[in-house]
């Protein structure tokens, strides 16, 4: 009978610290991030508090005229689409993805830009109903040493491209 407790706890023992081992270990080639770093990981320095224009949506560019802006908080990707606000929140997905978990914005109604005399206008609306459905499908981002910031979609295709832009600039 004492045998069999020994034995018992013995195994309860070596279980325990068998388990406790195999959940400490880190996967190899993954390091850990800081806990105050961004959990938006581009890859390159954090994006917390960074300021961005959208330049491009799957390769088509953005007109200058339309000011479309996002800034990097910790949970959310906050902006402004050229007429309305927005915040759209999200969650870190493994180690470099996230996905958008939810996105609200104000109400406004868009109006028409000008580009220029004797250029064509261009419909806010439009621009910022794709901007949103966009951003919805980006699943990774990349920051580039030339200062812009790539968005991948979930097929790891080019969707977004912002450059980034300073804090007081407008």
């Amino acid at each position: 009978m004492k045998r069999t407790i020994n034995f018992c706890v013995i195994s309860a023992v070596s279980a325990l610290l068998l388990t406790s081992t195999v959940m400490a270990a880190e996967p190899e080639g993954i390091t850990k991030r800081k806990v105050a770093s961004c959990p938006l990981n581009s890859g390159g320095p954090s994006l917390l508090g960074t300021n961005w224009r959208v330049s491009s949506t799957y390769g088509n560019a953005i007109d200058e005229a339309v000011d479309m802006k996002m800034t990097v908080n910790l949970d959310t990707m906050a902006g402004d689409t050229g007429c309305n606000k927005y915040a759209a929140k999200f969650k870190q997905v493994g180690f470099t993805g996230f996905t958008i978990t939810h996105l609200n914005r104000t109400r406004n109604p868009c109006m028409r830009v000008s580009t220029g005399e004797g250029k064509p206008t261009v419909d806010l609306s439009k621009i910022e109903g794709a901007y949103l459905r966009i951003i919805r499908r980006m699943g990774s981002v990349q920051q580039l040493d030339d200062g812009k910031l790539v968005f991948y979609d979930r097929n790891g295709k080019k969707g977004l491209e912002m450059t980034r832009v300073e804090a007081n600039a407008s």
